[in-house]
């Protein structure tokens, strides 16, 4: 026989652990849950279909105490059935006459009430099976909605992703043309200073070169002058 654990029966019969065992406490006198030597309760399949009994009335508005009343009624030993008034059948005139109306009339009020609880127990449990329904579909309708949400949000994320490592890489592109323009136009202003300063040197030495000529030429010519002014003495 397969049996569960708190847990697993509350997933089963759709309700918590909390309420399970809040319903152990309530129904404690027509209800017992057996449990392991540690502790730890085990539950049946006829367990299981009581509480789901339980659910179904409780959901159907019925009151604890009624609901109880009803487990009791189901545990106690069922009286013979007493011989009811059906079609077909052969009715015992003097015995309803020996009772009298009282009798015709309980008979009559407990068969009808019978009959109306258990319509309003079917019509109950189509309606709550009925809301049951459309709230799935509800659920379902959200839960397909946010999945179109999810994808599309994920769709616009990957595109802006795409945008933006192709935004990324144009501006890299950008940058490495700006740095090997820089490292070109560090490379001419380098070749135009190391020629400046060839023509600056250049030209100091010509400068130099021209300073030592004239200085020459006058020295030539003062010592050609002195020359002179001593033949006149001389002469």
């Amino acid at each position: 026989m397969k049996t569960y654990t708190l847990r697993e029966a509350a997933k089963k019969i759709g309700v918590t652990a909390r309420d399970l065992k809040q319903w152990e406490k309530q129904f404690a006198e027509w209800i017992t849950i057996p449990r392991t030597s540690q502790g730890a309760r085990i539950y049946t399949e006829e367990l299981i279909n009581q509480f789901r009994h339980i659910r179904t009335l409780l959901a159907s508005g019925r009151r604890p105490h009624e609901i109880a009343e009803e487990l009791k009624q189901e545990n106690e030993p069922s009286a013979p059935p007493e011989a009811a008034v059906m079609e077909g059948e052969i009715i015992d005139v003097p015995r309803l006459l020996r009772h009298g109306a009282p009798y015709i009339a309980e008979q009559l009020a407990a068969r009808m009430k019978d009959d109306i609880v258990d319509a309003l127990k079917q019509e109950t449990v189509a309606v709550v099976r009925q809301a049951m329904d459309e709230v799935k579909g509800k659920l379902n309708d959200i839960g397909e909605q946010t999945t179109a949400a999810a994808e599309t949000v994920h769709r616009s994320l990957h595109d802006y992703k795409e945008a933006w490592q192709q935004k990324t890489e144009q501006l890299h592109e950008h940058l490495e043309t700006v740095v090997a323009f820089c490292r070109e136009e560090k490379t001419r202003q380098e070749e135009e200073r190391k020629q400046l300063e060839q023509r600056i040197l250049e030209r100091e030495k010509a400068f130099r070169e021209l300073v030592l000529s004239f200085r020459q030429t006058a020295a030539g010519a003062g010592a050609a002058r002195s020359r002179t002014n001593k033949w006149w003495k001389f002469w």
